[in-house]
């Protein structure tokens, strides 16, 4: 890996990172994009949101982009949101919105819609947050639900068939400053079997006055793939809902 510049958890972009080489060899599901054979043998992906120096000095909403590396930091995807300018500034982060995930070629890989939910309202046991996956882009593979309780993070995540597929279970204090916030992600509809793990990285002062985050979901290397899309596209609904500060919300 000679020449590589390595990123680690809490900083943006190097100029000189490298792209994750192809994978040879995999047998991606049918009706799946083949792009997500870069997901296949991994154990970490890693989610970096990018910091915008625009929206830092001028308090001005954009959409959100991310990079998405493998455990070396060579990155094989890119993820925009596409939202209008007026819904960013009065939704802030209640806002619905689309996400476009796609390989660093520009072929879109899966797209994420969340309708608009309240935020911060008495009636929020009512407006639960959700969220499509679809992959390819006009075809759903699941979706992401909060699931209400009385003081910490919950998800459920189902498959096209409304089968739930994992829980994910966050930790009661999620605002944390200095540290990492964990969310455990159980097998099925039961809290018995833990699978695998989404950590929330402490960005230091890039996320304080930044808001960028970044994440990282760590999980079995054969682990299905369209479990794997899954669970990685919930991990966005994740930082809109605890990790997205903004001064208009």
């Amino acid at each position: 890996m000679s020449g590589v510049v390595i990123a680690q958890p809490g900083q943006n972009k190097p100029a000189e990172m490298v792209m994750m080489q192809a994978p040879v060899n995999v047998t991606v599901p049918a009706g799946l994009p083949p792009g997500l054979a870069y997901l296949a043998s991994l154990d970490e992906i890693r989610i970096h949101q990018q910091l915008q120096l625009l929206e830092v000095i001028v308090g001005w909403e954009r959409n959100n982009r991310y990079f998405i590396c493998n455990n070396q930091e060579q990155q094989f995807m890119a993820a925009k949101e596409d939202t209008d300018c007026l819904t960013r500034q009065f939704c802030g982060t209640a806002r619905p919105f689309v996400i476009n995930i796609t390989d660093t070629q520009g072929m879109q890989l899966i797209q994420l819609h969340r309708p608009f939910r309240c935020q911060g309202s008495c009636l929020w046991c009512c407006c639960l947050q959700e969220m499509d996956i679809q992959s390819p882009p006009g075809i759903s593979i699941g979706q992401v639900k909060e699931v209400w309780t009385c003081w910490i993070p919950k998800y459920k995540i189902y498959d096209n068939n409304n089968v739930c597929v994992f829980t994910i279970v966050g930790e009661c204090c999620y605002c944390k400053c200095c540290t990492d916030v964990l969310f455990r992600v159980f097998e099925g509809d039961s809290e018995a079997e833990e699978v695998a793990t989404i950590v929330k990285h402490w960005g230091g002062c890039r996320e304080m006055f930044g808001a960028a985050n970044d994440f990282s979901v760590r999980l079995p290397p054969q682990m299905d793939l369209m479990k794997k899309t899954l669970l990685f596209g919930s991990t966005f609904l994740i930082d809109f809902n605890y990790f997205e500060y903004r001064g208009n919300n």
